[in-house]
């Protein structure tokens, strides 16, 4: 007597001949398939965990670096004249009878500045830092000269 299991709900039973040439081909056929859209979607979802993970580490070296470049901060040149840089491309000149917003970019050891008002002119210097001491020598814009602007430190932020 043989054993009896029920069908379940949904499930054929195979009548026992043997499958014809085309019924093996066909069934190879959609096995293949079947494998290549398995093998499609791991590389498929594989491609997309691998971007949205380079995405994230981006943002957050982006996000961490904050205000690092060298010339955030208030730098003083005289009496008269003090620039302020955010670290993050926008700052201001601060004169005695005027305040000339500004945005600047950083290329090497070269700084470009571009004023939003037009009456002042827009300039490109050469620039280093050492300790409180920022150099700045006149480039293109600008009429020539070397300029050392000295740190001024937040009295509220040495606390």
């Amino acid at each position: 007597m043989q054993d009896y299991q029920p069908i379940s709900p949904g499930e054929q039973r195979h009548s026992e001949r043997p499958l014809t040439r085309s019924e093996r081909i066909a069934s190879r056929n959609r096995m293949k398939k079947k494998k290549q859209n398995q093998r499609r979607m791991l590389i498929g979802g594989a491609s997309v965990l691998l971007i949205v993970i380079i995405v994230a580490i981006i943002l957050i070296v982006k996000g961490c670096s904050g205000a690092t470049d060298a010339l955030a901060g208030t730098w003083d040149l005289d009496s008269n004249t003090t620039y302020e840089f955010d670290g993050k491309g926008s700052g201001e000149m601060l004169l005695t009878l005027a305040d000339y917003d500004f945005t600047y970019e950083i290329k090497d050891n070269q700084l470009y500045i571009d004023f939003v008002n037009e009456s002042a002119h827009d300039a490109t210097y050469e620039f280093s830092v050492k300790g409180d001491t920022l150099t700045l020598i006149g480039g293109e814009g600008t009429i020539g000269g070397t300029y050392e602007l000295t740190k001024v430190h937040d009295k509220k932020a040495d606390k």
